[in-house]
């Protein structure tokens, strides 16, 4: 997956990550990917067996595009 957001991104900064939603049984296996898109914008995302979804948003200071780790 990563191969293929970046090529369809250039130049944009490419991040994928495997899926950190859910948890214990009912964690969903996947990649998660976030595209930073000039100075503010993300395109973000996931893909999994069942599905695949985008969201359009801002970055996250601490993380770029894709979201921080859950506290705990």
């Amino acid at each position: 997956m990563r191969t293929t957001l970046t090529r369809l991104a250039a130049p944009y900064r490419v991040t994928v990550e495997v899926l950190s939603r859910g948890s214990g049984a009912g964690r969903a296996a996947g990649s998660s990917y976030g595209v930073w898109i000039g100075e503010t914008a993300c395109i973000t995302g996931a893909v999994t067996e069942d599905r695949v979804w985008v969201e359009v948003d801002g970055h996250y200071p601490e993380t770029g595009c894709l979201p921080p780790a859950p506290a705990h």
